[in-house]
């Protein structure tokens, strides 16, 4: 029987004797010495299932997971080597060891498998963090640490980043970039080697992009030297930055005047003192209204569009806060300016409103992207950028 070490997430994982690849005698596979399994963040996949090496694992739409049966043999096994079992203890790492099991291959190898999925590395990865397996075929995907598909949600969304507005980012929330010397017209990208290192390209797996919140007619693919798939916008090349630890940095931003956050329609992200209304990609409310910050906003049921006029002051003010300029002179972002404009509150404050009604955030709303006031009271909605209530 497998033997399981658990180490804490945190932990290094220390293995003894060789990692590399051994050639089996059965049937062309490749005897994979590994001796953990751990989760890890590569490019725009966020987290995945690694072997000892940190070599992407893969599992593959043709198997089956319940009972676990490995369809993958022969010149199959060459090119997506089995993750097979090591003789002793398998150390695991950021794995739930409940989903951690073994499957008996018709060759005599005992398989690693995940939440009953057979694992696999791929033989044209040549370094940890590499995913060129991705997509292959359409049936061969990353595994994420619970044995689904990596990749699963959109490849493309949109964030705010204070003082550069609305922007494109990962599924995973991470700022998304465009380099300028690169080409748009005809996509090409002109980030290698090094430069790859630092800038992951943002990778598709199919030429139909998982969005939210983002116009799809904006976007594109280009096929890149090693085959895999980069997202365009407006042609523009996209990638994110190893710098960019958390959503919302944007640490990248102006590096060496030729790397730009990249806007939702592929120009050029910029700092804009004035911008005071955006857009973002709100769970499943879809694209709303954003202060500068990023914080979420809404509209009250028992205010007034025509002609404007709040009726939440005192407590209901305290609660939710309303959205104030200092003056009549600001800017936009995703959102028409024709639809915008500003009431004078009881207290002198400059209140923004769109479609005519006056707009508010919430305080309960902690962090950009949270929208903890929706429907409550059956009153209070978050606003899309035409003033409708969002979700509803």
């Amino acid at each position: 029987m497998l033997g399981l070490v658990f180490l804490s997430a945190c932990g290094q994982v220390e293995t003894s004797g060789s990692a590399n690849a051994a050639n089996s005698d059965t049937q062309g596979i490749v005897q994979a010495k590994t001796a953990s399994l751990s989760a890890a963040t590569v490019g725009g996949l966020g987290q995945v299932l690694t072997d000892a090496n940190g070599k992407t694992l893969y599992r593959f739409d043709k198997d089956i997971a319940s009972p676990s049966v490995s369809k993958c043999y022969d010149d199959c096994a060459v090119k997506w080597p089995p993750a097979l079992a090591p003789g002793g203890e398998l150390e695991v790492q950021g794995v739930d060891k409940a989903l951690v099991s073994t499957v008996d291959r018709t060759d005599g190898g005992k398989q690693l498998t995940i939440a009953g999925w057979p694992l696999y590395t791929f033989a044209q990865d040549a370094a940890a963090g590499d995913a060129k397996g991705q997509g292959v075929g359409g049936t061969w995907f990353a595994s994420t640490v619970d044995g689904k598909k990596a990749g699963g949600g959109p490849v493309l969304a949109t964030a705010v980043v204070p003082g550069l507005g609305t922007v494109l980012t990962n599924g995973a929330g991470n700022t998304v970039y465009r380099f300028d010397k690169d080409v748009a017209s005809p996509s090409t990208s002109n980030c290698d080697a090094d430069c790859v290192k630092k800038f992951p390209p943002v990778l598709t797996p199919a030429d139909d992009i998982s969005v939210q919140g983002v116009d799809k007619a904006a976007l594109g693919v280009l096929v890149r030297p090693d085959g895999t798939k980069q997202v365009t916008a407006k042609g523009w090349p996209l990638y994110t930055s190893v710098d960019d630890k958390i959503p919302g940095d944007a640490n990248s931003q102006g590096f060496k005047d030729a790397w730009f956050a990249a806007a939702p329609d592929g120009q050029k992200a910029s700092e804009n003192k004035e911008l005071v209304l955006t857009t973002a990609s709100v769970g499943n409310l879809g694209t709303v209204l954003t202060d500068k910050g990023g914080m979420t906003l809404y509209r009250f049921d028992k205010d007034t569009p025509d002609p404007s006029t709040s009726n939440c002051s005192g407590d209901c003010a305290v609660k939710w806060p309303p959205a104030l300029v200092t003056s009549d002179s600001f800017e936009v972002q995703g959102v028409d300016k024709a639809l915008v404009s500003t009431i004078t509150r009881a207290d002198g404050g400059k209140q923004l409103t769109v479609a005519g009604w006056p707009l508010y955030t919430f305080a309960e709303d902690k962090i950009c992207g949270e929208a903890k006031g929706q429907g409550v009271g059956g009153t209070w909605f978050v606003s899309t950028p035409e003033g409708k209530k969002a979700g509803v």
